[in-house]
């Protein structure tokens, strides 16, 4: 079969749109957190998403309102936790992290009546996406594009240097917990499609990639969100051809564009 017979089938077009939203927003809020040096908050994020994901589809019929609530509550905790101890910030999410994929997974494999297996929500599925999900990632899309565009400047002050931001009048603790909270629920809507052990790294990746190719803050927002497109269409492609999980095949891309980006630089150097 043509990769782009694939296309024939409305759940291939529906994960290919969702993926792509997801990837671009996760690029957007990425550059902030990962140029903020905070960026494990997405990680300790994914791995609560996916515990709270495991207790709405056992009790609440796969609520999606109790995902974005419980997200938006470890969120604040966090955060929290990032504020009042920075030294051990690393280890606390570190904690939290696998707590909750070893909660989530029991509650998972102990109620083996749910028509879902942990690997679907470890490493995402396409055939996982609904209708609601569609929706939530549209309108989740436009609050996102909304804040970035009216506090855009005062984001990349905040994220260059925090006291100057506050002394300036920059309310910076409130733009930090906006911050948070759609990073919690862009990771919640992120992680049927590519998985708790995978959503993170699309919030980590574009920014690390494109910080060594543009000196400028707006220069690696924008090359960021063009790596996040590029290797999201060419893995999703890919994943198709070769039947590969579609997250999966991402992330090695952009660990292999990683890989040669640092290589290239080191080469710059050294000639």
């Amino acid at each position: 079969m043509n990769i782009l017979d694939y296309f024939q089938f409305d759940f291939i077009v529906r994960g290919f749109w969702v993926g792509l939203i997801i990837a671009v927003l996760g690029a957007v809020v990425g550059h902030f957190l990962v140029l903020k040096k905070v960026a494990m908050i997405g990680h300790g994020l994914s791995h609560a998403a996916y515990l709270s994901v495991a207790i709405a589809i056992v009790f609440l019929g796969q609520s999606l309102i109790f995902n974005l609530v419980f997200a938006s509550i470890v969120a604040m905790l966090i955060q929290g936790i990032v504020k009042r101890y920075p030294s051990y910030s690393d280890v606390v999410i570190g904690v939290i992290s696998a707590t909750s994929v070893a909660i989530g997974t029991i509650i998972i494999t102990t109620n083996p009546n749910q028509n879902v297996t942990v690997e679907q929500f470890l490493f995402g599925s396409m055939l996982l996406l609904r209708d609601i999900d569609v929706w939530a990632v549209i309108i989740l899309s436009v609050m996102i594009v909304t804040f970035i565009s009216f506090f855009y400047e005062d984001l990349a002050t905040m994220t260059f240097d925090e006291d100057f931001a506050r002394v300036i009048g920059i309310p910076v603790v409130w733009l930090n917990r906006a911050l948070t909270l759609i990073t919690a629920w862009l990771i919640i809507l992120g992680l049927r499609s590519v998985g708790a052990l995978l959503i993170s790294s699309f919030i980590m990746f574009p920014t690390l990639i494109a910080s060594p190719l543009s000196k400028r803050f707006k220069g690696t927002f924008f090359v960021g969100i063009g790596l996040a497109v590029l290797v999201f269409t060419v893995g999703f492609m890919l994943s198709l051809a070769l039947d590969w999980p579609t997250g999966s095949t991402m992330i090695v891309l952009y660990a292999g564009v990683w890989a040669l980006t640092m290589l290239i630089q080191r080469l710059k150097k050294e000639f």
